[in-house]
């Protein structure tokens, strides 16, 4: 038994240390090139996109440090957090539409954002209410 999983290790050790195929099964393109392509958006629709991004994050930074917390659920707190700056997000679907934009990948994109928001501003408000905690603990 012992001899045949030996053998079956170097079998595969063996297999492993081929070269790799050159060409790859997909897209046929050598292992070296890229496989990123250019993006078909305007600069213009780009440039909307990203000055959007950074206002909704501006914004999402200034209700923080102006935030207090009250005891509730930081849950509620971050979802009430991000509905104040959730204009700042709306000139994209506008930028993408007119660059002829799937609905579906405008979506995508706009909940990617409003993820990555929320996932900063919970933390952030959890980090709050845990240091709230422990100065109420220490104060006691």
């Amino acid at each position: 038994m012992k001899r045949y999983i030996s053998m079956m290790v170097i079998v595969l050790l063996a297999g492993c240390a081929g070269q790799p195929s050159h060409n790859s099964p997909v897209t046929g393109a050598t292992a070296g090139e890229e496989h990123r392509r250019a993006s078909a958006l305007s600069d213009e629709a780009k440039e909307t996109a990203l000055k959007a991004s950074r206002e909704y994050f501006g914004c999402i930074d200034r209700e923080l440090r102006r935030y207090r917390y009250h005891g509730g659920d930081s849950r509620h707190e971050t979802q009430a957090l991000l509905r104040r700056c959730e204009a700042h997000l709306q000139p994209v679907p506008a930028a993408f539409a007119r660059e002829g934009v799937d609905p579906r990948i405008t979506r995508r994109y706009l909940k990617h954002k409003r993820i990555q928001a929320a996932r900063y501003v919970l933390r952030n408000l959890m980090a709050l209410e845990a240091r709230s905690k422990a100065t109420e603990a220490d104060g006691e």
